[in-house]
C-alpha cells in the first residue's frame, strides 16, 4: 500500500490572509466535484501473472514479451491457465504526467510513478496503453488558463474537420467543453481484467473497481457520485455486461467504446484454425504473431481452456453465412445457416471445418498415449461445456444492450483488411500412387487441409482447402460490419482509419475520446 493518499489531491486552495492579530487560512471550493475516467483495457492488454509458477504475461515493453516468441503450446497453455492466474498490478506505469499532485497529510509532491501505478496503470499493457493514457490525463487535468486557451480551438478544429460540424456549431461545442472541463477534476484511473476467464468475472472486477475508485473520492469529502468508461476492444464487452446486465450504470455518467468487437469478430475462428496471421514483409507484424501464437496448436492451446477469448467469436447476431466451403470455384457450405452459430461451428467435431481441434488442446498428449481417446473426449467435453456455459449465455446477455450514454468509433479501412467471411477454398489435388502419403506430407493444422472426398462416381479424390485472405474494411481485427454495430443507438459514433492494437494513438480517436468524455460529463446538471 501507498504511502500516499491519492485521492485527497484535489478541490482545495489555500488563501493566505494576514490579519494583524495572526495569519488565518481560508480553505476554498475551486471545482465542483470528481469524474473518474477509468479505462478498460482489450484482450491480452492486461499484465497477468500465474500464481503457481510466477510466470507472467507483461507487456510492458518488447524486452518484456520477447519470451513468448519461442513459447510452445504446452509451456502457453500452462502459464496461460485461467484458474492459476491474476492481474498483475506491477506492470512499468509510463512515465509523463505533467500535473504535480500532493499528497495533503504530508504536503509531499506524489511521485508520478507512484500516482500511475496507484491509480491502477500497472495492470494494463504500457505497450498499447502507455502514450495514450498519460495523454488523456494531461488533456483533462490542465490547470494554466493558457492550457485552457489553447484546448478550445483544438477542439473546435476537431468538430469542424474531423466531425464535419459547421464552424459555429464547432466552436460552440469547444466552449462548452473547456467549461465543462473547468466545473470538474477528471482523473484518470485503469483497470485491468484477467482476460483468459469469462467476462462475466471480469465485469465483476470492474464493478469492484468503480465502487472502490468512487467510495475512494468520497472519503476524500470529495463530491463523486459517478464515473465515466473508456474502453478498447474486449474492455467494451466487459463494461457492457457490467453496465446493463449486473446494474453498474447507475454509477457510470457514459461509456466511450473503442474498436470494440460488438457481435464479434471471425478472426478468432481464423486464429483456433491456423495461428494468428502476420502481414508479408513487416517485422514488426511477424513478431506480433510469434508473441499472440503463430500457429493453431499454441492458439489452441490457450483459447480451448479460455471462456474471455472465446466470447469473441461471431454472435448469432453477427449474421449467417460468414463461414463457407468452396470448391472448385462454387460454395458448397456457408454456415451458420441460421441463428446458431455454436451447433453449426463452434462444437461441430464431426466436420473438418469445426473450430476446435481436439488434439490442439492436449498439446502434451502424444499420438501413442494411453486412452488418448479418451482423454480428447474430455478435452472437448471441457470446451464444449465452455461454450454452452459462458460464451452463448454471455453472448446472449448483452445482444443489443448499450449504456444510454454511448459514444463510440471503430474503423473501416481497407489498409486494415480484417475477416468479414471466413472462406474456405478447395481445389482437387494432383497426386502420384500413394495419395495417403501426400495427404499426411501436409500440415492439417495450418492455412491449408488435405481432405478426402468423394466425387460423383463415389471415386475418392483429395482436396485441397486453403483458407481465405481478410476480405473486408476494417481495423486488421474487427471488421466494420462488427464495430459499427450500435453506431445507431450511440449518441455520437466516429469512423476512423486505424488499426486495432494501436487504435488509441490514432490523433481522431484520441480527440474523438477527449471530447466525448467532456460531453458527457457536460450532461451533469
Amino acid at each position: 500500500m501507498s504511502q500516499y493518499d491519492i485521492y485527497d489531491i484535489y478541490d482545495m486552495a489555500s488563501s493566505f490572509m494576514r490579519p494583524s492579530e495572526e495569519q488565518h487560512v481560508t480553505e476554498v471550493v475551486i471545482h465542483e466535484g470528481v469524474i473518474p475516467i477509468i479505462f478498460v483495457p482489450g484482450v491480452m492488454g492486461s499484465n497477468l501473472v500465474n500464481t503457481e509458477t510466477d510466470k507472467r504475461w507483461r507487456v510492458d515493453s518488447s524486452s518484456s514479451v520477447s519470451g513468448w516468441i519461442i513459447k510452445g503450446a504446452e509451456e502457453r497453455k500452462k502459464i496461460l491457465t485461467p484458474s492459476e492466474t491474476v492481474v498483475d498490478p506491477e506492470g512499468e506505469p509510463p512515465d509523463g504526467i505533467a500535473r504535480r499532485y500532493i499528497d495533503r497529510k504530508s504536503r509531499e509532491p506524489i511521485p508520478p510513478g507512484v500516482l500511475a501505478k496507484e491509480r491502477g496503470w500497472g495492470e494494463v499493457a504500457k505497450m498499447s496503453y502507455g502514450d495514450f493514457l498519460v495523454w488523456l490525463e494531461n488533456q483533462l487535468n490542465i490547470d494554466d488558463d493558457s492550457e485552457f486557451d489553447a484546448l478550445q480551438p483544438y477542439l473546435a478544429d476537431y468538430y469542424r474537420r474531423v466531425a464535419g460540424l459547421s464552424a459555429e456549431v464547432a466552436e460552440s461545442r469547444a466552449e462548452r467543453n473547456v467549461h465543462t472541463l473547468g466545473r470538474f477534476n477528471f482523473p484518470v484511473h485503469a483497470c485491468g481484467y484477467n482476460w483468459l476467464q469469462s467476462n462475466t468475472e471480469s465485469a465483476a472486477t470492474l464493478a469492484k473497481r468503480v465502487d472502490e475508485i468512487i467510495a475512494g473520492y468520497r472519503k476524500a469529502r470529495m463530491t463523486c457520485n459517478q464515473a465515466i468508461l473508456v474502453t478498447h476492444s474486449m474492455g467494451g464487452l466487459v463494461a457492457r455486461y457490467y453496465s446493463e446486465v449486473v446494474g453498474g450504470r447507475d454509477d457510470l455518467l457514459g461509456i466511450v467504446h473503442g474498436v470494440m468487437p460488438t457481435t464479434g469478430a471471425p478472426v478468432f475462428y481464423r486464429r483456433m484454425k491456423c495461428g494468428t496471421a502476420s502481414e508479408p514483409f513487416s517485422l514488426t507484424s511477424w513478431a506480433t504473431s510469434q508473441v499472440l501464437g503463430a500457429s493453431a496448436r499454441e492458439m489452441t492451446a490457450v483459447l480451448a481452456q479460455s471462456p474471455g477469448p472465446l466470447q469473441l467469436v461471431p454472435t448469432p447476431d453477427y449474421g449467417r453465412g460468414w463461414l463457407r466451403i468452396e470448391k472448385d470455384g462454387h460454395e458448397t457450405v456457408a454456415l451458420p445457416t441460421g441463428d446458431d452459430p455454436y451447433t453449426d461451428i463452434y462444437l461441430e467435431r464431426t466436420h473438418w471445418w469445426g473450430m476446435m481441434e481436439p488434439a490442439l488442446a492436449r498439446p502434451a498428449l502424444e499420438a501413442g498415449s494411453r486412452d488418448r481417446q479418451g482423454k480428447l473426449d474430455e478435452a472437448w467435453e471441457a470446451y464444449q461445456n465452455i461454450v454452452l456455459d459462458n460464451v452463448q449465455p454471455f453472448q446472449s446477455a448483452i445482444t443489443d444492450k448499450l449504456n444510454a450514454n454511448t459514444y463510440l468509433f471503430y474503423s473501416d479501412s481497407d489498409a486494415h483488411m480484417s475477416y468479414g467471411t471466413v472462406a474456405w477454398q478447395g481445389r482437387a489435388m494432383t497426386y502420384g500412387a500413394d495419395p495417403m502419403m501426400t495427404a499426411k506430407l501436409n500440415d492439417q493444422y495450418g492455412e491449408h487441409r488435405v481432405v478426402t472426398e468423394r466425387n460423383a462416381r463415389g471415386t475418392p479424390e483429395l482436396y485441397r482447402y486453403t483458407l481465405s485472405e481478410a476480405d473486408d474494411p476494417g481495423d486488421g481485427t474487427v471488421p466494420e460490419r462488427s464495430g459499427s454495430k450500435g453506431a445507431d443507438q450511440a449518441r455520437e459514433s466516429l469512423t476512423v482509419s486505424t488499426g486495432h492494437e494501436a487504435a488509441y494513438n490514432h490523433e481522431s480517436a484520441r480527440l474523438f475520446t477527449l471530447a466525448s468524455i467532456l460531453e458527457i460529463a457536460g450532461t451533469m446538471p
